[in-house]
């Protein structure tokens, strides 16, 4: 079995810190792993005039993903403790990639959910879970920087997969399910499996090198690790139980639910909202692509929490996403469509600076041993809270005709979890939980 401190016998020889590989692995493995999973609105008409399955059949594929997920997240969490993220991650790429081979062949509802459970197992081993984890072996000092980055390949996700309706009318939607597989064994796979590496150690390198002084190198390699210079408020030994009913982590889940509320029900939401009010479905798929690259703005400018604090870089994503939801709230036909666009922006932009914001809060208050476990639970919150936050908007909409109560929800669980980064942030990270 492989370990986290298996040494590699490859030792640097690049003047290149190995950091900035694993970060580009990452985001690849990011923005494909998430464009994978957020196609099936592409392929939901298509598939579902194919079977004569009605919108509630399709659309429990991807409710049944999200469930898989948050069962997954804790348990690949904890796994990535005990065994390699590097190995962890290219499976779950491989895996990922191998279920959607189940597409070209379907021909009954449960294969279909079938796919987009195995879809979402590779998920959850390749991406949010490990991405935390080994980032932070790699990066302390910039750990806002690269998880934003990294985050960042959720917009990326949204560019990428405009492509696929392009691909549906090429070759048709099964051999599309081929050449998406193909393309996530043959040409993600690889790298993830042979350029990924668990920790610093493994390249003969330290966390952060690159910034710090020569005082800090000493003293890192002195110590033999850089554990004590985390700042982990957690003591090694503390129960995983203690550490998950803890006021503190009850505060990082609720920042995460406030997220996934957003980030899910914007998603899946504003498309209809924009049709609702009048906008073709090129301008609507616009818009899509607007929100996506304005995450991936948010997702790199995120970085600046590393100096700024990341309560106040969350509490400026909230105040966009908030400005947001009321644009779209308020928005109805007849009305300058530059509101709706600029209602998009903001909670592209927002929830770009918020969703690595909550990652790297996470990290700063429980990294340290166990942490793998505390993070899986975390985006068990956030898979069912998202799938909640989906379902809650359309039934707003169904039961007042509009999305205006549905988007001044989204207003309010922003600032519900503004409300417990301000709260987290008057906690002193020295403060260690009672043995």
């Amino acid at each position: 079995m492989v370990t986290m401190s298996d040494p590699d016998p490859i030792h640097k020889t690049s003047p290149l810190w190995y950091g900035w590989v694993i970060l580009a692995v990452v985001f690849v493995i990011m923005s494909v792993m998430v464009s994978l999973r957020n196609s099936l609105g592409f392929f939901f008409k298509t598939v579902s005039a194919d079977f004569g399955w009605n919108r509630a059949q399709t659309a429990g594929a991807f409710s049944i993903g999200m469930l898989v997920q948050s069962v997954c997240s804790p348990i690949f969490g904890s796994l990535g403790e005990r065994w390699s993220l590097r190995w962890m991650m290219a499976s779950g790429v491989f895996f990922g990639g191998a279920a959607l081979l189940i597409g070209s062949s379907i021909n009954s509802l449960w294969q279909f959910y079938a796919m987009y459970a195995l879809l979402n197992v590779g998920f959850s081993a390749s991406t949010f879970v490990p991405q935390v984890q080994i980032l932070s072996n790699w990066f302390v000092k910039k750990r806002g920087l690269a998880i934003g980055i990294a985050n960042s390949g959720q917009g990326m996700s949204a560019v990428l997969n405009m492509a696929v309706p392009f691909l549906i009318a090429a070759i048709g939607w099964r051999d599309s399910y081929l050449a998406l597989a193909g393309f996530a064994i043959l040409v993600v796979f690889p790298p993830a499996a042979f350029l990924l590496r668990d920790h610093p150690r493994q390249r003969a390198s330290l966390p952060d090198e690159p910034f710090l002084s020569p005082s800090e190198r000493s003293a890192i390699e002195r110590e033999g690790g850089e554990l004590r210079r985390m700042g982990s408020s957690i003591p090694v030994g503390a129960p995983f139980w203690r550490r998950f009913f803890s006021f503190r982590f009850f505060l990082v889940a609720l920042i995460f639910v406030a997220v996934a509320f957003n980030m899910t029900g914007t998603i899946v939401h504003i498309v209809p909202h924009a049709t609702d009010q009048g906008f073709t479905l090129p301008e609507s798929a616009f818009i899509f692509l607007l929100w996506g690259i304005c995450a991936i703005a948010g997702n790199l400018i995120s970085g600046i929490s590393d100096s700024l604090g990341r309560v106040s870089t969350f509490i400026g994503g909230t105040v966009l996403g908030v400005c947001a939801c009321l644009l779209l709230a308020a928005f109805v036909r007849g009305m300058p469509p530059a509101l709706f666009y600029c209602g998009t922006a903001l909670s592209g932009a927002g929830l770009g600076l918020t969703r690595p914001t909550a990652s790297a809060l996470l990290a700063d208050h429980f990294s340290g041993p166990g942490f793998g476990r505390l993070n899986g639970s975390a985006v068990t919150v956030f898979a069912l809270a998202g799938g909640l936050g989906s379902f809650v908007m359309g039934h707003l909409f169904d039961i007042s005709g509009s999305y205006r109560s549905a988007f001044m929800m989204l207003a309010f669980a922003s600032l519900a979890g503004a409300g417990a980064a301000i709260t987290l942030g008057r906690m002193y990270r020295s403060q260690q939980f009672s043995s």
